[in-house]
């Protein structure tokens, strides 16, 4: 999955700037292409029954999961192309790592209650500096 998000994003800039610099719809088309695999895939692995039902006993927010892919891949056909590969997928590894610390410290969003430690503080902390000199290291160097 991360390798698909390292190469999903040129991948969606370059449709982007192919469709007259539009990386909305680039954005668009790629969920479409992705919508269409995996309705595909649910036709031979997803039982549909009960589906709707159990659908609309849903709370909204277990529905913003969509939008928020959405934006993920507008983002992915947008940003690149403007700030860099690495600076976008530096972004988005570090505000991953922030915001599962968060998540993982409150129970957010229904996930098993993991407080932040100083070991998970550290290791977060490590992962992020070695990070930031992989990205940057280069143009500090200068």
């Amino acid at each position: 999955a991360a390798a698909a998000i390292a190469i999903q994003a040129p991948i969606n800039s370059r449709l982007g700037q192919a469709l007259s610099d539009q990386p909305l719809l680039a954005a668009l088309i790629s969920f479409s292409v992705g919508t269409i695999a995996l309705f595909i895939l649910c036709l031979f692995r997803a039982d549909f029954n009960n589906l709707g039902h159990t659908l609309l006993q849903q709370p909204l927010w277990k529905l913003s999961g969509g939008l928020l892919g959405a934006f993920m891949v507008f983002c992915s056909a947008f940003l690149p192309l403007k700030i860099g590969l690495g600076n976008f997928l530096f972004m988005v590894v570090v505000t991953q790592i922030l915001v599962a610390l968060l998540i993982d410290h409150f129970g957010l969003i229904g996930m098993p209650n993991k407080p932040i430690d100083i070991w998970r503080l550290l290791g977060a902390l490590v992962i992020m500096i070695g990070l930031f000199i992989f990205f940057f290291g280069e143009k500090i160097a200068k």
